[in-house]
């Protein structure tokens, strides 16, 4: 593979990355917002399920970006 190649590889990776870490920061504030309407919600079991998905994304995320800077 050419070096002009994998130079557009890892910039693309790199880019992918960058918009992965800011959509994720995105939704841990959505996260922290959305918490405060959980005392009013008409279905709180819905409503708690659906942040601990969000939160599960977070961990899974901040669990990859942890592992890749321990190589």
């Amino acid at each position: 593979m050419s070096t002009e190649i994998e130079e557009k590889i890892f910039t693309y990776i790199a880019t992918l990355e960058k918009t992965n870490e800011a959509l994720v920061n995105t939704l841990k504030e959505c996260v922290k917002l959305l918490t405060e309407f959980t005392p009013s919600v008409p279905d709180p079991y819905g409503w708690q399920e659906m942040l601990d998905t969000f939160q599960e994304t977070i961990k899974v995320r901040e669990m990859i970006v942890g592992e890749k800077t321990m190589h």
